[in-house]
């Protein structure tokens, strides 16, 4: 069930990522900043370019025939870009110097990804797909080790141990 449930997510994960691929095509750059926005909340001009490279070094292989290809937008792009989508009130530029969606913005980005918003069709909230963001990588990692030979694992056995019994804390705090 649970190899089901996985590769459910990766192909849920990768078909969003083809479709934001796609979007591109038509809006590129703007649709990037209205996904990275309502997925990670508001974000300065270069936080917003260290997420837009995160997604795309997540897609790409980005070393071939050992040549790094940066997939990082220019400040050149960018900030015109956030100009533009605050004059349009995509997104409005708070005191902090963070961008933030607009309600304009936030029903563009549900028009855009609303397929991709769980498996109810229920929005949910920032801080539940941080969550389940940061498990899915913890699980990912998890096969990683799995599939590694367990000599290489033995000089890391007491960090394996602390991991674990920090995971088991959280999980049983769940039940107090």
């Amino acid at each position: 069930m649970w190899d089901r449930l996985n590769d459910l997510h990766q192909d849920l994960h990768k078909t969003f990522h083809e479709r934001i691929e796609e979007l591109q095509k038509l809006g590129g750059l703007r649709i990037w900043i209205l996904h990275i926005l309502d997925e990670h909340g508001p974000q300065n001009g270069v936080e917003i370019m260290d997420s837009f490279e995160a997604h795309q070094e997540g897609l790409h292989v980005t070393h071939i025939m050992g040549i790094n290809h940066s997939k990082r937008p220019s400040p050149g792009s960018v900030y015109p870009m956030l100009k533009k989508m605050v004059s349009e009130n995509l997104i409005s530029k708070r005191d902090d110097g963070r961008y933030d969606l607009t309600a304009n913005g936030q029903e563009m980005s549900d028009k855009i990804f609303k397929r991709f918003q769980g498996f109810h069709g229920r929005r949910r909230n920032r801080g539940s797909l941080a969550i389940e963001n940061i498990l899915t990588e913890i699980d990912s990692y998890v096969f990683y080790l799995e599939d590694i030979k367990k000599e290489k694992l033995v000089p890391h056995e007491e960090l394996i141990g602390l991991l674990s019994e920090r995971l088991k804390n959280i999980q049983e705090s769940l039940h107090e």
